[in-house]
C-alpha cells in the first residue's frame, strides 16, 4: 500500500490546522461508516457491524481490494456522494440542456464523472423558435459549454471533472463531431465517442451508404459513404486517440433491462459502465496481484472468492451510505443497484506467474480468473437479495433467481486506487521498464519495473544505482537476462495492437457492464492499424473501444524515457476495412 498516495489524493483534512488525515483513520472511517448500513436489514446489532467493519478493512490493509476514490474521499463525511459517475439526458429544449448542465456542474462538484448522448440535439442550421435567429448551433456547440463548465467547477474541487461525449454515426453532424478535437480544440475534460451499430459496421465493409437522419425531424437527412465516417474516425483517433468507439448493439444484446426501460445509449467517462439516463454507479477494484501465491505457480483461488464475496457487499452497501445529488439519481440507484466490481495488477500477476501478456496462456488466465469473478459475485448478489430483497427492477430482468444488482462486474481504469495499491492499472500491462507519470509533483513521479530491477540486479550483480541506469539507456530486448526471464517482460507499445484487442475481448465475455482499456499503438503505426483493431474489437464483442497512438498528445500522463514529432498519416500499405488507400 502506498500511503503518500492514499493520503496525498484521498485523506481529509481535519480540524482549524487542517490536519491530514491518518492512514488507520481513513480506513476506520471508510470500513465502519459502509458497516453501519447492515443496521438497515434486518436489525443487525453492534457485534454484527463490528464484524463487517473488520471485514471491509482487511480488504485495504492487506491490499486485496480497494473501492474507488469517491468513496475512500467521501464517505463518512458530510457531502456522502460515493458514486464515481453518472449518465445524464440531453433533451433538444433549450431549458432542459441547461438544467443537465446545472445537474452536471452538481455531479463535478462532488467528484463524479459524467456522460451524455448528444444525438438527440438537432443538427446545425436547424429550424429553431426564435424568428431572428440563423438555426440551431449543434451538438458540437454544446459540448463545449459542457466543456467549460467542468473547467471551472474543478477549479474548486480536488480533483478534476471528466466526461463522455456520444453522437450516433447517423446524426448529421457526424464528421464536425469527429473532427471537433482536431478544429476545436483538446477539449481537456471530455473523451468523445461514436455510437455505432452492426448495421453501419457492415456498411463499411460492404462499402455502401448509410442515411443520415434529423433527430428533429426524423426525417433523412442525406446519405453519405459509410467508408468517408470511418476514415475520419480512424485518422482522428490515430492523430488525438479521439473519437473511440460505442458499439451499441453489443452494449444492449447483454442489457438485462432492454425491453423495460430500453436501450442504454452512453457510458460514464471511461467507457466501463454502460449507464441509463440518471443512473450512477460506484466501482471499485480486485488487486490480483496480492492473490499469487507463496510459490509462485497459481493464484489463491479461494482467498480470491473471500474477497470478492466481501467487495460485492462493501459496494451494495455503498449504494445506500451514498447521497446522490440529484433525487433522480437516488430513484435509479435503488431501482437497479449496480456495481462496477473490476481488477487491477493483472500484468503485475503474469509477470510474476511467467506469462507474457500477449499469448494464449494469458488467455486461458483471463477465462479462470474472469469465470471464478463472475460466479462468485453473482452468487453473493443472489445471497444478498435473499437477505435483503431483490433489485426493484429484478422482475423485468429474465434472470431466473432474484439478484440483489442488476450487474455487477466491470473494468474501470484505476488510476488512482492503483497507485494505492502499489499495482499496475486495471487490466493495462506495464508501460515501460522506466516512466513518469504526470501526478502529483509538477514533474511527476518516475518509477521503474521492480521486478525486472530485481531480476538485472541478480543477474548480474549490480547495485541498484547502476542496474536502473542500465534500465534507462538499454532497450528491454537487449539487457543482459536470459530470454525465459524476459519473455513476460512486454511492455505497451510493444504488444501488437491485436493483443490489446483481443484482451478487452477476453475480459469482456466475463464482464456485466463494459471494459475500459487502451488499445497501445506505436508510434509508427499507421491509419490502417487503427482501423483494424476497431474493427477486430467489434467482430469480437467488445461493447466499447479506444486506441491511443504513442505520443499524439501534446502531453501524455504516462511517458516512457523518449518522444518524437508527430508525423503525417503515412500512406498506407494496407487498407482500411471497406476502404481505399487514404
Amino acid at each position: 500500500m502506498n500511503t503518500d498516495v492514499l493520503r496525498a489524493k484521498l485523506a481529509l483534512r481535519i480540524g482549524a490546522d487542517r490536519r491530514v488525515e491518518t492512514t488507520d483513520e481513513l480506513l476506520d472511517r471508510v470500513s465502519s461508516t459502509l458497516a453501519e448500513v447492515e443496521r438497515r436489514y434486518r436489525g443487525a446489532g453492534d457485534t454484527e457491524v463490528r464484524h463487517w467493519s473488520a471485514r471491509f478493512r482487511a480488504l485495504m490493509e492487506e491490499n486485496r481490494f480497494w473501492p474507488s476514490g469517491r468513496i475512500l474521499n467521501n464517505t463518512g463525511t458530510r457531502q456522502a456522494q460515493l458514486a464515481s459517475c453518472f449518465v445524464l439526458p440531453l433533451a433538444d429544449d433549450f431549458d432542459s440542456v441547461f438544467d443537465t448542465l446545472k445537474i452536471a456542474a452538481v455531479c463535478h462538484r462532488t467528484g463524479g464523472g459524467t456522460g451524455f448522448d448528444l444525438s438527440p440535439l438537432r443538427e446545425r442550421g436547424a429550424p429553431i423558435s426564435s424568428a431572428e435567429a440563423a438555426g440551431a448551433s449543434g451538438p458540437v456547440s454544446w459540448l463545449r459549454l459542457f466543456d467549460a463548465e467542468t473547467a471551472v467547477v474543478a477549479q474548486g474541487g480536488k480533483m478534476r471533472g471528466a466526461n463522455m461525449g456520444s453522437l450516433s454515426v447517423y446524426h448529421p453532424d457526424i464528421l464536425e463531431f469527429i473532427d471537433v478535437k482536431r478544429t476545436v480544440g483538446r477539449l481537456h475534460n471530455f473523451n468523445i465517442s461514436v455510437a455505432v451499430d452492426d448495421a453501419f459496421m457492415q456498411a463499411v465493409e460492404a462499402g455502401q451508404d448509410i442515411e443520415l437522419v434529423s433527430p428533429q425531424s426524423g426525417h433523412g437527412a442525406g446519405r453519405i459513404a459509410a467508408e468517408r465516417i470511418w476514415q475520419h474516425i480512424c485518422e482522428n483517433a490515430w492523430r488525438t486517440g479521439d473519437p473511440g468507439l460505442l458499439f451499441t448493439d453489443a452494449m444492449n444484446r447483454a442489457n438485462p433491462l432492454l425491453g423495460h426501460l430500453g436501450p442504454i445509449r452512453t457510458t460514464n467517462p471511461c467507457g466501463e459502465q454502460t449507464l441509463y439516463p440518471y443512473e450512477p454507479s460506484n466501482l471499485g477494484s480486485i488487486n490480483l496481484a496480492s492473490f499469487l501465491r507463496v510459490d509462485r505457480c497459481d493464484v489463491d483461488w479461494e482467498l480470491l472468492r473471500g474477497t470478492i464475496r466481501d467487495a460485492v457487499r462493501l459496494l451494495d452497501n455503498a449504494i445506500d451510505a451514498s447521497r446522490y445529488p440529484e433525487a433522480r439519481f437516488t430513484e435509479m440507484a435503488q431501482a437497479n443497484r449496480r456495481l462496477g466490481l473490476g481488477v487491477m495488477g493483472y500484468a503485475d500477476l503474469l509477470v510474476r506467474l511467467g506469462i507474457p501478456y500477449d499469448s494464449d496462456e494469458a488467455m486461458a488466465l483471463i477465462d479462470r480468473l474472469g469465470a471464478t469473478i463472475r460466479d462468485t459475485a453473482w452468487a453473493a448478489s443472489e445471497k444478498l437479495a435473499q437477505e435483503r430483497g431483490a433489485y426493484p427492477n429484478w422482475s423485468y430482468s429474465g434472470r431466473a433467481l432474484p439478484a440483489r444488482n442488476c450487474a455487477i462486474t466491470t473494468i474501470a481504469p484505476t488510476g488512482t486506487i492503483s497507485m494505492v495499491a502499489g499495482c499496475s492499472s486495471g487490466i493495462e500491462p506495464r508501460f515501460a521498464a522506466v516512466w513518469n507519470k504526470d501526478v502529483l509533483r509538477p514533474d511527476g513521479i518516475t518509477s521503474a519495473d521492480e521486478d525486472l530491477l530485481s531480476e538485472l540486479m541478480r543477474h548480474t550483480g549490480l547495485d541498484r544505482d547502476d542496474a536502473l541506469a542500465l534500465l534507462r539507456n538499454k532497450p528491454v530486448p537487449e539487457l543482459p537476462l536470459p530470454a525465459r526471464v524476459l519473455a513476460p517482460y512486454r511492455y505497451a507499445h510493444a504488444i501488437p495492437g491485436i493483443w490489446h484487442v483481443r484482451t478487452v475481448a477476453r475480459w469482456q465475455q466475463y464482464t456485466d457492464n463494459a471494459v475500459s482499456k487502451t488499445v497501445n499503438l506505436s508510434h509508427d503505426c499507421a491509419v490502417a492499424d487503427v482501423s483494424e483493431a476497431f474493427f477486430e474489437g467489434w467482430r469480437l464483442g467488445c461493447k466499447g473501444l479506444s486506441v491511443y497512438r504513442e505520443g499524439s498528445r501534446d502531453r501524455d500522463l504516462l511517458t516512457a524515457n523518449h518522444a518524437e514529432n508527430e508525423p503525417e498519416p503515412p500512406r498506407q500499405s494496407k487498407q482500411l476495412v471497406g476502404a481505399g488507400e487514404i
